[in-house]
């Protein structure tokens, strides 16, 4: 670990604490109770900022975790990425649109299988 990269990642942490909190948040808005998997939602970002630089971390992150493209096969994964694009535009300025917009821009692909959750959750 490299004290530079823990340093710089700090500003990391507050930005993923602010998200983590917004993510709980909507989840409760949007399901009427948080969910066990909201307890961890990104977490693993948390423990690895010390450690590691934040391109490594986020490449990781997108690779392994159930609330992005690569593996959300359930429902409920793809519940949980909903409701991280819904609630990114609180706490992320790189990222102002909402789960609709998200979808519409960055994962038409994804239409016909996220479309009915976002309708479900009425966003």
């Amino acid at each position: 670990m490299k004290v530079k990269d823990l340093i710089k990642n700090k500003e990391k942490m507050k930005y993923t604490i602010a998200h983590r909190k917004a993510f709980r948040t909507v989840e409760k808005q949007l399901l009427g109770h948080n969910t066990f998997r909201s307890l961890f939602h990104d977490f693993d970002k948390m423990l690895l900022y010390p450690f590691f630089d934040k391109e490594k971390i986020s490449k990781w992150h997108r690779n392994y975790s159930r609330h992005h493209e690569k593996h959300a096969k359930t429902n409920t994964d793809i519940v949980q990425m909903v409701i991280d694009w819904e609630c990114a535009r609180y706490t992320k300025p790189d990222k102002p649109l909402n789960a609709r917009q998200t979808l519409e821009k960055f994962y038409p692909h994804l239409t016909e299988k996220v479309l009915p959750i976002i309708e479900q959750l009425n966003l």
